[in-house]
């Protein structure tokens, strides 16, 4: 599938830019249309927050102060993105158009973040979203989380600095899961513009190792040359293992499927999901 719409969520911090620059980076190949978009919290939804016990002067407070804090993020995160659109001088377009040259909206709404960025992301072929590298973005995993289970599109996050090209080397995790096989479905477009492309597989908890070179050759029928890589360094958490070779093979892209366990699992007893959403030092491209 050719990537033509991009969703990025904005968040009215810096590192807004860097995920604006990925999503760039990549429409630019395919003259992708990029739509950023801020949510503002719904004053309503702090009723839920105040107790039965509250006063209406106090909720009345609660709800002018999200108000009023919604409204100059936003303003924020406008002015970000229009400063970011006019430097790389892209046009604005509200209605699609066949171009090979990639375009840019802003679109702000209203409600629960979650539930909006999973139905704004559905309708969309790709989120990009900050990763878990900024402190100040307390709800940004509920966010990625219901971009996963949500919006069935693949979610790519930005790492703290982004590599000098991201379609350098792109390191496949795969152990023949549902998750796996459709993130590797969900980058083929990704994965042909990559100068090399590596396949790891590791055995994980309860699920039986697959052969590499499966994958391999189902990668050559869409004229992708791949090549299996083993673990740089062994260890019980595949997470660790993973990132190892990364950093080994110069990796520039990750591509995995997300919460292969599920999210439970993961949380409690850690993960490669989990591991790959705190610590990856380049983006990665993940989907349930």
């Amino acid at each position: 599938m050719k990537i033509k719409t991009i969703l990025v969520p904005m968040n009215a911090v810096q590192s807004d830019r860097g995920t604006l620059d990925l999503a760039l980076g990549i429409a630019r190949r395919s003259g992708a249309h990029i739509t950023a978009l801020f949510v503002r919290q719904d004053p309503r939804d702090a009723m839920s927050f105040a107790g039965l016990g509250a006063e209406g002067i106090a909720v009345g407070r609660i709800m002018d102060d999200i108000e009023r804090e919604g409204g100059a993020a936003s303003d924020r995160a406008f002015k970000a993105f229009e400063d970011w659109r006019a430097k790389n001088a892209l046009s604005e377009a509200k209605q699609p158009a066949l171009s090979d040259k990639p375009t840019a909206e802003w679109r702000a709404d209203m409600g629960a973040p979650d539930a909006v960025i999973a139905r704004q992301g559905g309708l969309a072929d790709l989120i990009v979203e900050t990763g878990l590298h900024d402190s100040k973005l307390p709800l940004e995993q509920s966010t990625i989380e219901a971009s996963l289970f949500g919006s069935g599109k693949p979610v790519l996050v930005t790492p703290p600095k982004l590599p000098n090209d991201v379609f350098d080397t792109a390191l496949i995790a795969w152990n023949g899961s549902r998750e796996a096989n459709r993130a590797v479905g969900a980058a083929l477009e990704l994965l042909s513009l990559c100068r090399r492309v590596l396949v790891f597989c590791q055995a994980e908890h309860q699920r039986a190792a697959r052969d590499p070179a499966e994958l391999v050759e189902a990668l050559a029928w869409h004229g992708i040359a791949a090549k299996p890589v083993a673990a740089a360094t062994p260890s019980s958490h595949v997470g660790i293992e993973l990132l190892a070779v990364a950093q080994r093979e110069n990796a520039s892209l990750l591509v995995s499927g997300a919460y292969t366990h599920g999210r439970f699992r993961q949380m409690v007893l850690g993960g490669l999901t989990n591991h790959v959403l705190h610590h990856a030092e380049i983006p990665a491209l993940l989907i349930h």
